[in-house]
Parts: structure tokens; sequence; C-alpha cells
């Protein structure tokens, strides 16, 4: 993280003195976003004694969900052509629209004895997500690219009795890839309409019992922004 944030900062700097002859303003205000999450994985299992089982198992989990986000960024010159800027979501949400359990038990009448036995339920939440963007575009046309940093923790909610294993909470990088239309309303007010994508890099883990997972996350989404400029 701070290496990548010294490269943002370097950058920042050098558009700065590039545009030192022109006008630029600091802006900030309020996203509304609408986004749908997918994501798809593949768990291993490695159980040991008088059987060993190596068995895959594939599964896919998805949500939607409306949420807002805060911004603040800086626009260099008279065009603002160039946009740099950070954004936050302080709000946190769960990859599955619902948490999913199963239920192992032994079988007496049949001389079975399961390994482990109980309820397992488990979902994932997304949280503390942040992105360091660049918009490119705008001036007249009002159009503009954009490319973002994101960082965002994945933190497993899970409840298993004994003999089961427990995932890590993990930091994950992504993309982010937008296009939008950005216009002025009054002096100082912004409005901005925004399609995304953001492609998180793959988590990959191994429980305290040894069984590893491996998890693709992708979100969709449109945003709605106001702010205003000083």
């Amino acid at each position: 993280m701070k290496k990548t944030w010294n490269i943002l900062i370097g950058a920042f700097l050098s558009v700065m003195l590039m545009t030192s002859a022109h006008a630029g303003s600091f802006g900030m205000g309020v996203q509304a976003v609408v986004a749908s999450v997918s994501a798809e994985g593949t768990e291993t299992e490695a159980e040991s004694g008088s059987e060993t089982e190596n068995s895959v198992m594939d599964a896919t989990a998805g949500n939607e969900f409306m949420f807002g986000a805060l911004y603040a960024e800086y626009g260099f010159g008279e065009g603002e052509h160039i946009v740099f800027g950070i954004e936050h979501i302080p709000y946190s949400a769960d990859i599955n629209n619902k948490t999913l359990s199963r239920t192992d038990a032994s079988n007496s009448t049949m001389g079975y004895t399961a390994q482990d036995s109980g309820t397992l339920s488990a979902n994932a939440e997304i949280s503390d997500h942040t992105t360091y963007y660049v918009e490119v575009g705008a001036g007249t046309t009002g159009l503009y690219g954009k490319y973002g940093f994101t960082e965002v923790d994945i933190n497993v909610k899970q409840s298993n009795p004994a003999g089961y294993g427990t995932y890590p909470d993990k930091t994950l990088d992504a993309n982010t890839y937008a296009i939008g239309y950005r216009a002025a309303v009054g002096d100082k007010g912004v409005v901005k309409v925004e399609g995304f994508i953001t492609d998180y890099d793959t988590y990959s883990a191994t429980s305290t019992t040894s069984q590893t997972l491996k998890a693709n996350l992708d979100v969709v989404g449109a945003k709605l922004v106001l702010g205003f400029k000083f």
C-alpha cells in the first residue's frame, strides 16, 4: 500500500507541475451507487484418517445492493481534462444474498460416525473499500474515462462446530474501469453519471484444517455523483 501511495503521489505532483500555469480546483461530494457483485470459487478438501478425501467443490454467489460513498479530487487546468481523486465507501456488504449452511451428522443405525458433525454456515462481506483514481477527458464534451486502483477487505463470516476449518480475512487489490459524463451546476456545483466495473484479485487461502479456497470476485454498477468545487 505504501508503495502504491508513493506512486500516486508522484504522478499527482508531476501533473501538477506540468499544469501549474493553469487554474485548477478541488472538489468533494457524495455518491449514490447501485451495484451487483458476482463471485465463483473452488474449495479443495484435504481430510486424513482411515479414508482420505481430496475432492474439489465449486460454488457461485451474488448480491445486489445500493450504498453511498464519499469522494475528494483535484482537477487540473481550466477544462479539468485530468482529475486525480480518492473515494471511500464507509459501509460493508455481503457477497452472497443469503448465508449458506450445511449440516453433517453421524448415522448410528448404519454404523457410520462422521469425522465432522454439526451445522456450518458461511458468507463473506466487502468492507473498507477505497479507490484512488484518475479521470481523463471531460472538457467541453463532458465525457471521461476513468481508471482506479482499489483496496478492499474481505471478511469471512463463518460459524462452525469443532472439527471444521476457518478461513482468514484478507485485503485484496482491484482495478476499476469506468466511463462517465460530468457537467457543471452553477458556478461551483458538479454532477456526474458513471458506469463502472471492478475486477478484484483472486482470494486464495488455506483453512486451519488445510482446505484450500480460491475465489474470483467482480462488481459492476452505476453511480450518481453530486459535489462542489472550491
